[in-house]
Formats: C-alpha cells, structure tokens, sequence
C-alpha cells in the first residue's frame, strides 16, 4: 500500500501524482516532516476554488450576454430601448448566483441581500419600462411579503425542529396567507379596493391537504402507520 506523503490518501501503484493534493508520492523533500493539511481541508480548498471558478464563468457570460443584448439593440433601433431591460435581469441574475455562491451558509445575510438585488431590480425595471408605475404599490410589497413567507418557514423549520411532511404542511400553510396578502396589494392596485376571492378559495383547499400532512406525519412519528391505523 503506498499512501501519499502529504495528504495520507492510499494510492494505487504506479501513481507518478496524487490526485487529491497533487503531490509526488516519493517526493523525498515532503517524507522528513508530516503535513498539518488534512484531506478534509483539501477538499474544502478545492471547492471553494471550484466556486471562485464557477463564479467567474458565471461572470464572463453574464456580462457577455449584456453585452451582445446592448450591441444588437443599438444596431437595430440605434438607441437603448429594450436592452436595458434585458441588461437589467441578468445583471441582477449574476449577482443573486453570487450571492448564492459565498453567502449561502449564512441564511439570513444571504437572504437580505438577495431581497435587496430583486427590489432594486424591479426599481430599475419600473424606471425603464413606460407605463402604469407599479414598484411601490406591487413590486415593493409583494417582494418583501415573498420574502417574510420564506423567512417565516425557515424559522419554524429550525425552531420547531420540522424535519419531514410537516415541513410541507407549514409552508403549504404559510403560502395560504402570503396568497391573501397577495391579492389584497393586488386588488388595492386595481381597483382601490379588497374583496378577498380566490385567496381565500385556494386557502381553504390548501388547509386539509396540510391538515393530512400533519396528522400523517405525527401517526408515522408516533410509530402508527397509516394501513395499520384504518385497518387496510
């Protein structure tokens, strides 16, 4: 059994490199001394360059397709008309993919910044785009109350420790209320005022499927399967 010099990993004969860290098996410079990096560590390093890779090949196409979308529009219309919108959405689709990329151990910056790139995405678009202004009575609410309902599922996921169907349910739950909110800012935009429809039809149908999950979830939890409890 060779093993490599550096990292410890067990190579197969013949091995001029490892293929985990790279080093020479035999290289003789590395055998007077062992090596604090562990495989664990390399591996993390080589995510986190795969990572800066990824993000930078994001970067390059991004900024690629701005830049053909702005070519394209000011060949043809010779001035900048719908290519700001679609320079827009990719610019703010690049930076939610970064955000992602380095901010997704921590749940709540990540979440913050990505609320902020989608407001001020929309901002923009309203900015460009002519017609009804809509971001502060639509966009604006809609996004942060969006935002409230997924945050709101997060905390009873991590607080009340949901771990199977009734994480299902409690979203299916939360995702009633933010539809009642949604057609409340909705109908204020329209029509100045709220008459609750199909908010309200789609929360009721929502509420026994979650019910269901709820109950079959703790009958599982309790050791009680379903077949066994209606005598199928």
């Amino acid at each position: 059994m060779v093993l490599c010099v550096n990292c410890g990993v067990e190579l197969d004969e013949g091995l001029k490199i490892c293929p985990l860290c790279g080093m020479h098996p035999s290289d003789e410079t590395k055998q007077e001394h062992i090596s604090d990096t562990y495989p664990s560590e390399i591996i993390q390093l080589q995510k986190k360059e795969n990572r800066k890779y990824y993000w930078e090949l994001s970067g390059i196409l991004a900024f690629s397709g701005i830049a053909v979308c702005t070519i394209i529009d000011l060949l043809i219309s010779k001035e900048l008309k719908w290519s700001l919108l679609s320079d827009v959405s990719i610019a703010a689709a690049w930076v939610i993919l970064t955000v992602y990329q380095f901010k997704y151990k921590n749940t709540t910056i990540m979440f913050s910044y990505l609320m902020l790139t989608i407001l001020a995405a929309l901002f923009l678009i309203d900015l460009i785009a002519t017609g009804r202004a809509w971001y502060f009575q639509v966009g604006l609410p809609v996004t942060i109350s969006l935002f409230v309902a997924a945050g709101i599922t997060i905390f009873l996921y991590r607080t009340l420790h949901l771990n199977g169907l009734n994480v299902i349910a409690a979203g299916l739950m939360v995702l009633s209320l933010f539809l009642i909110v949604l057609e409340i800012i909705l109908d204020k935009y329209l029509s100045g005022t709220v008459n609750l429809r199909w908010s309200l039809i789609t929360g009721v149908s929502i509420l026994p499927v979650a019910l269901i999950l709820f109950f079959y979830f703790y009958r599982l939890k309790k050791g009680n399967r379903l077949d066994s409890f209606f005598h199928i």
